[in-house]
């Protein structure tokens, strides 16, 4: 597959420069689908890079395949990391809280280069399937709020946050993950003591080759002046913090409804039988099965974007449906 990296300039519409990367199979399918994966908190763009590469092994009706960059994460972060250490980004919370950062940032910059044409792609004339893995799936929800609303076809949430509003449960796992986001590891002596721990740790599950982007991708120099020197976390700590716990996070509630009214329900439809527009599937590897099973993963989406692709033979290009992985 042929990899480009596409950029767009701060503008009125967002201020933040706004990366995304598109994979080219080697024989595109001109009136297939182009899917747009949103990426989990403090990962990349090339999250999926390694599952990717499986999906388009095989003929599947794909026209091309994009990854929209948060802009506080990977080589994005670097291009903002001005604005992003202005007070209005990293004080804007509580004392508690030194950060700010929202899923709608994520959502804005999304829909900034989807309805972009400087980068020579008209977005508004393809058929779009929406992806999104963990966090990702709140920018991908938000998204719908913003005009003019974006003509995806299909969703496919893999393992999404999807929480319930305003329950003890909710707290505890948003909570347990800021706090994670405040303890965790973020600085190394240089990218191969990175590597080295990194595989010891939550990620020696990963495929070796989702590390290997992990850590040329989501980690860069300290300083970026001494590139052979000391190593971070290129998503900020205190806003991957703020994300989740200041008074600006929008993680769970408009998410939540926007999700319950895309599938008509009116609780969370837990079991497949509840999903009459969609499908769910079940793959190994836990939360982030993206990295620790991405065969898997691409199989699980193949199948998923057949039977989109079937939905549309039989009802027309009107068809929307959710599926969940």
């Amino acid at each position: 597959m042929k990899t480009t990296v596409h950029s767009l300039p701060p503008s009125q519409a967002c201020p933040f420069h706004v990366d995304a990367v598109q994979y080219l199979p080697e024989q595109p399918y001109k009136k297939g689908f182009t899917l747009v994966f949103f990426h989990a908190m403090n990962t990349h763009k090339e999250q999926f890079e390694t599952a990717i590469g499986y999906l388009l092994q095989q003929p599947h009706r794909i026209r091309d395949v994009w990854c929209i960059e948060n802009p506080n994460h990977g080589s994005s972060a670097v291009k903002n990391r001005a604005l992003l250490d202005t007070p209005e980004y990293r004080d804007k919370c509580t004392l508690l809280i030194e950060g700010f950062w929202t899923s709608m940032e994520y959502s804005r910059a999304a829909h900034t280069f989807l309805t972009s044409t400087s980068h020579g792609i008209d977005f508004g004339s393809r058929n779009l399937v929406g992806l999104a893995h963990s966090a990702g799936s709140a920018s991908l929800f938000l998204l719908q709020q913003i005009q003019p609303p974006i003509p995806f076809h299909a969703l496919i949430l893999m393992d999404a946050a999807i929480l319930p509003i305003g329950t003890p449960g909710t707290r505890v796992l948003t909570r347990l993950f800021g706090t994670w986001a405040k303890t965790k590891p973020n600085t190394w002596s240089d990218r191969a003591a990175a590597h080295a721990e990194l595989s010891k740790t939550a990620f020696r599950r990963w495929h070796p080759s989702a590390v290997d982007l992990f850590v040329k991708h989501a980690i860069g120099p300290v300083d970026e002046r001494v590139p052979e020197g000391a190593v971070t976390l290129r998503c900020s700590t205190r806003q991957e913090v703020a994300f989740f716990l200041g008074p600006t996070a929008d993680l769970v509630d408009t998410p939540t409804e926007i999700f319950l009214h895309l599938t008509k329900e009116d609780k969370l439809p837990i079991h497949s039988l509840r999903m009459t527009q969609g499908s769910v599937q079940i793959v190994e590897g836990g939360h982030m099965f993206p990295q620790t099973e991405p065969a898997g993963c691409a199989r699980a989406i193949a199948q998923a974007l057949e039977r989109v692709w079937t939905q549309l033979q039989t009802r027309g290009v009107e068809v929307n449906s959710v599926s969940r992985l």
